[in-house]
């Protein structure tokens, strides 16, 4: 019965590390899309400014 126990709660580690893991690999993904989502905007800012200016 105790092995059965361990067994269990080995498990539930592991699939709480794989959990984890997936979930930072996640927020990595995100952080990543929001630089490049705000390096575009500000080269849109930066398109829109020199367009406006008279040569």
């Amino acid at each position: 019965m105790a092995t059965l126990l361990s067994n269990q709660t080995q498990k539930t580690q592991h699939y709480q590390t794989n959990q984890q893991v997936k979930y930072l690999h996640l927020e990595a993904e995100v952080d990543m899309l929001l630089q490049k989502l705000n390096a575009l905007m500000q080269r849109k800012q930066v398109t829109e400014l020199t367009s406006k200016i008279p040569q």
